[in-house]
């Protein structure tokens, strides 16, 4: 049986680094380790990507890993947020498995077994989905640029690789929705895959994305009998019939921009005008739209007007207005996103409290037009398997020409059942299946064979959609690769590679 050798770290001090500091190297303690990535199934079309999950199990004798032992190096460090790493190697050959942030360290006493700890972290969309983000109006931006926005709106640094994306749509905005849901918006829209890497970057690819090299080429043919060096220890076949839609529906909202006007108004006048406090004292307001008395068909802002003295706001040392104006001594600093727009008053007079008798939000409104559904369906599927819909998610695709090329891009491949299978890799086989395993990445291609004991009269190419992974207290390794059918995705007409008019076509 061939073994590899694992490193597990943790960054306790979080510092940036791992294994520079005190026990970061869990891997002497490390007992088992479990972990998986891609989406929550194996389609391109339902499937979604879901954070990355990691689990461990870590000899806990030493007590290091009970967050009430004072007496460990680790007080007071066992805490959410620490980078965690694995990484394998193979015939000399280092591969990062597995990149996350720490959720928590859970400790199992035994009175007469031994002590342990289940460490189990989450990988990048999950630590990202802790915050709340909001977008201001984008116009004419691709898909892959609001991607980088919405990273941004969340603070997530570098770590990130952004196709440009094939669609560029008319409007985005995001109100304060969680990061992922954002994300998520987007990949609809361009019919993508947000995912995160290995080595804890978040990913988005384009629907043209496994088009390119090397997603044409497969990676590797697993078989389940006959010749070959790749062999595959078991294979299971998913119901293929719930995933056919012979009839696809995408939906276009278009926009108005009205005139410029007063959308959100302090209601707080008179008697009732709030005080802001001298020297440094702030008020902060949140000036929201639509709000109740707005038109039914507003549902945005194109463009926030900064509040200007005078017109937007008044603030005076009487609540009545009869004293002294002291706007010139309020700093006002403005936020604005898609629905709302943060003002922020400072009161920098150094002697005088300030009243605010007046304080608006003026800006662009945005109304809905009439919605227009786009429909394409295929009568041949829906006699053999009756009707199937699929209403798209997608709130932004940019007009009808493009909605009516989302409907067939779609028809054209889930019309008809295409396999969907999770097949189990044994690492330990060999060198070649343990480098096979630490290799393969979500996305990649691979190649299936099932015509031996399997039975599944199955020879053709998949994707890579998710991957579980296990490895034992014996240092046994497998992998669980969930598959979706690479036909569909792959009969387009590529630059240079294809011969268009014989078995391709055209996508979008």
């Amino acid at each position: 049986m061939a073994l590899a050798t694992y490193q597990m770290l943790v960054d306790w001090g979080k510092d940036g680094t791992l294994g520079n500091g005190t026990g970061e190297d869990v891997t002497a303690r490390t007992l088992s380790a479990d972990w998986s990535r891609g989406r929550d199934f194996a389609s391109q079309l339902t499937g979604r990507a879901s954070a990355g999950r990691f689990s461990a199990v870590l000899n806990n004798e030493s007590g290091d890993y009970s967050s009430f032992n004072t007496a460990s190096p680790l007080y007071g460090s066992l805490l959410p947020g620490r980078l965690v790493q694995l990484t394998g190697t193979v015939s000399g050959t280092s591969y990062t498995l597995w990149t996350g942030y720490l959720q928590r360290v859970t400790v199992a006493p035994s009175v007469d077994g031994l002590n342990t700890a289940s460490l189990e972290a989450i990988g990048p969309m999950g630590y990202l989905n802790q915050y709340d983000v909001a977008v201001p109006m984008l116009t004419s931006v691709t898909t892959g640029s609001a991607i980088g926005t919405i990273l941004d709106k969340a603070g997530w640094g570098t770590a990130r690789a952004i196709d440009t994306g094939e669609t560029t749509m008319a409007r985005f905005w995001t109100d304060r929705v969680k990061t992922v849901m954002a994300l998520r918006k987007v990949e609809d829209t361009e019919a993508g895959f947000i995912l995160e890497s290995k080595t804890g970057s978040l990913v988005f690819e384009s629907r043209h994305h496994r088009l390119k090299a090397p997603h044409y080429t497969s990676q590797g043919t697993f078989t389940d009998a006959g010749a070959g060096t790749l062999f595959y220890g078991g294979v299971q076949q998913e119901d293929p019939l719930p995933q056919i839609f012979n009839e696809i529906e995408a939906k276009v909202q278009l926009f108005t921009v009205g005139s410029l006007g007063t959308l959100w108004s302090l209601a707080e006048t008179g008697t009732a005008s709030p005080l802001v406090g001298r020297n440094g004292g702030e008020r902060i307001y949140w000036a929201g739209y639509p709000n109740p008395d707005s038109p039914t068909d507003a549902i945005s802002v194109d463009a926030w007007t900064t509040p200007a003295s005078g017109t937007d706001f008044n603030i005076n040392t009487y609540q009545d207005g009869s004293g002294v104006n002291i706007n010139a001594d309020m700093a006002v600093a403005v936020t604005k996103f898609g629905n709302a727009m943060k003002i922020t008053l400072t009161n920098n007079n150094a002697t005088a409290d300030g009243y605010v008798t007046l304080l608006q939000a003026r800006g662009t409104p945005i109304t809905r037009s009439d919605p227009v559904k786009v429909t394409r369906d295929d009568g041949t599927s829906q006699t053999a398997y009756g009707q199937r819909t699929y209403p798209t998610p997608a709130e932004f695709i940019p007009d009808t020409v493009e909605a009516e090329d989302w409907c067939r891009y779609h028809l054209g491949i889930y019309k008809d059942p295409r396999p969907i299978l999770a097949v189990s890799i044994p690492a330990n086989r060999d060198n070649t299946h343990l480098t096979q395993v630490m290799l393969r990445d979500v996305s990649d291609r691979v190649t299936v064979v099932g015509t031996g004991n399997a039975g599944l009269g199955i020879s053709r190419d998949f994707f890579i959609e998710a991957e579980h992974h296990r490895i034992d207290r014996d240092r046994t390794h497998t992998v669980t690769w969930e598959l979706s059918d690479a036909v569909g995705y792959s009969d387009f007409w590529v630059l240079d590679i294809s011969a268009l008019g014989t078995t391709t076509r055209l996508a979008y």
